[in-house]
Parts: C-alpha cells; sequence; structure tokens
C-alpha cells in the first residue's frame, strides 16, 4: 500500500505600511495646523479630548515635535490617547521614515523631545 503525501504551500504574505499618510498630506498637515493645535478653543464646560482618526495621529505627534518648545512624552500620551512607549516607536518609525532626527534634552527631570530635519 502506498501513501502520498500533500504538499503544503506556505502563504505568501505582504508587510503592509505602519502609517497610510503621504509625504504630500503630510506638508499640508504640518502646514495648516500648527494655529489650529496650539490655540485650542476655550468653552465654558470642561474641555473635551481631541478626536483624530488614526492616520493623523502621526501627523499631530509631528506637530507637536515641531514646535519650538518641543513636547514631553507626558503632552504627547495625553493628546494623542496612546502609551509612552507607543510615541517612542512611532517617534522612531517616522524619523526613519523620513530621515529627520528627534533629539531630546533633559530640564528639571522632564525629558523634552524636538523634530530636526536633517537637511
Amino acid at each position: 500500500m502506498t501513501t502520498q503525501k500533500k504538499s503544503s504551500k506556505a502563504k505568501a504574505t505582504t508587510k503592509k505600511s505602519t502609517s497610510s499618510i503621504t509625504v504630500k498630506e503630510l506638508n499640508t498637515v504640518l502646514t495648516e495646523t500648527p494655529a489650529k493645535v496650539a490655540e485650542p478653543a476655550q468653552t465654558a464646560t470642561q474641555p473635551q479630548p481631541v478626536k483624530i482618526d488614526g492616520r493623523d495621529k502621526t501627523a499631530f505627534m509631528v506637530v507637536m515635535l515641531s514646535r519650538p518648545e518641543g513636547a514631553t512624552l507626558k503632552e504627547m500620551a495625553e493628546a494623542l490617547g496612546w502609551k509612552e512607549n507607543s510615541i517612542r516607536g512611532a517617534m522612531s518609525l517616522y524619523a526613519k521614515k523620513i530621515k529627520a532626527t528627534i533629539a531630546s534634552e533633559k530640564k528639571d527631570g522632564v525629558r523634552t523631545y524636538y523634530l530636526k530635519t536633517n537637511a
């Protein structure tokens, strides 16, 4: 009696991009939104958290890092609703993708991050 072995075929998988925002969209966001981000509307009631869809969170993080005073992990975590380790990872991926440098300095025990573009 002969037995036949069934051949197993491996599924081909492709790695999807972690961000669906294009460089053109990012530049548009960076030029149009800093004024909106810098001055949130004041209301008589308690402020509501900013609602940002998934692809704009990275752009919002970049806007925060591009400010002259930079941004701390705590500020970004509160604004984006991400954990601090997720923000560190997103900064690393963004810097690698766009070929920018994220610099940091520690003042009074609080680390502040800045975005520096490599020209």
